[in-house]
């Protein structure tokens, strides 16, 4: 049971939020405080007062951080003179609602999801797109949203280790669960998203319907079939952990990140690694801007739609396997890239599109139920 005493950080920080908004307390007087309390994130080199000369992005670090900085980040830079700072905090909705609500907004635009941004809109604290400046038409259909536009893709999809297969690699989902004809240890993701569709699938559900199919009795079918499976799986909670138990040989196949099988393609030995988009769970990324965000809010337009430019959106992909959210990327690619793209057109159509509407409705009570079938 956690016994931390929120309410009583929650005040500190409404103490800290007060001397600010009075003039008190400086931004980085702030910030510090925040962070010494773990509520907001340390911004590093950011600069003291926030300037209208430049803009923060907020996304979730790694080596992501410095990639969109240096492909997005420099090419926005030299288009307009504004120079764009990259915090890889993690721009939870929680940390987003907190800076609006205490009216001391550090971030521009933030990297975020469709179901995390219908969450804040409800809230009230991000803004809605300008669709004058941004162009709805350089998205994935779907991803325009009126209050979040897409920003990149990605798939949860099936890999497997063909060196530790030699009767054969798996083609469909059904395979993976066949533990007698494809022996050897499955990875499957700690959390329930991307992973239910999966054992629908398995149980002969065709990709356009695994939605309809999860009603509360789909989800219990869904759940005893992972249960059926438990003993042969390894469950993944972060990319990392997914990307290093194919590259230690611990599974022979699973289900994880697009762009962590981008990277294992050049990591592991010629012929030990392989990945397929049929059956899989395609994604997107969003864009946010929080209210009151300091760059004002066309800077933070104007960032979004030099993002989706196709060449960086190709440049993003091959430098860290995000997906491009603009269609036109996927000619610009080299030929031997595509069929890692989730968002080539011959990659999508064999997907299942990720639903942000059935999540809403049943992410809790079907995480719960999925995590005690994987390790209760």
């Amino acid at each position: 049971m956690d016994t931390h005493d929120t309410g009583y950080q929650a005040d500190l920080m409404d103490i800290a939020a007060e001397k600010y908004k009075a003039g008190r307390l400086s931004r980085r007087g702030f910030l510090t405080a925040m962070g010494a309390l773990g509520l907001v994130p340390m911004l590093g080199n950011r600069s003291a007062y926030a300037q209208a000369s430049e803009i923060v992005v907020c996304n979730w670090g790694g080596a992501a951080e410095e990639i969109l900085k240096n492909i997005l980040g420099k090419a926005f830079e030299e288009e307009t003179g504004i120079p764009v700072r990259v915090d890889g905090a993690g721009p939870s909705p929680g940390k987003i609602r907190a800076m609006v609500e205490s009216g001391a907004v550090v971030w521009d635009v933030c990297d975020s999801g469709a179901g995390s941004a219908i969450v804040m809109n409800g809230a009230g604290v991000i803004q809605d797109i300008d669709y004058s400046i941004v162009d709805k038409t350089k998205v994935l259909d779907g991803t325009a949203l009126p209050f979040g536009v897409g920003n990149y893709v990605f798939s949860y999809a099936m890999a497997w280790n063909p060196t530790m297969l030699p009767d054969g690699a798996p083609k469909t989902w059904e395979d993976v669960w066949n533990v007698q004809d494809f022996p050897g240890m499955r990875t499957f993701r700690k959390s329930v998203r991307g992973q239910l569709e999966m054992a629908a699938q398995a149980m002969g559900v065709a990709k356009e319907d695994v939605y309809a199919f999860l009603d509360d009795e789909g989800i219990k079918a869904a759940i005893a079939k992972f249960r059926e499976l438990r003993d042969n799986i390894i469950v993944w909670g972060s990319g990392s952990d997914s990307q290093n138990l194919f590259l230690q040989g611990e599974v022979a196949m699973g289900n994880i990140y697009s762009s962590r099988s981008f990277l294992l393609k050049d990591q592991m030995e010629p012929g030990s690694f392989a990945m397929t988009f049929d059956g899989a769970v395609l994604q997107p990324g969003i864009w946010v801007v929080p209210k009151g965000n300091p760059a004002g809010a066309e800077t933070a337009m104007r960032f979004i739609a030099s993002a989706q430019d196709p060449q960086l959106q190709a440049n993003w992909f091959e430098a860290i396997g995000n997906g491009p959210i603009n269609p036109a990327a996927a000619s610009l690619l080299p030929a031997a890239l595509a069929q890692w793209n989730p968002n080539d057109p011959a990659n999508v159509v064999k997907q299942v599109i990720y639903s942000d509407e059935w999540y809403g409705k049943n992410q809790v009570s079907a995480e719960e139920l999925y995590i005690d079938a994987l390790i209760g």
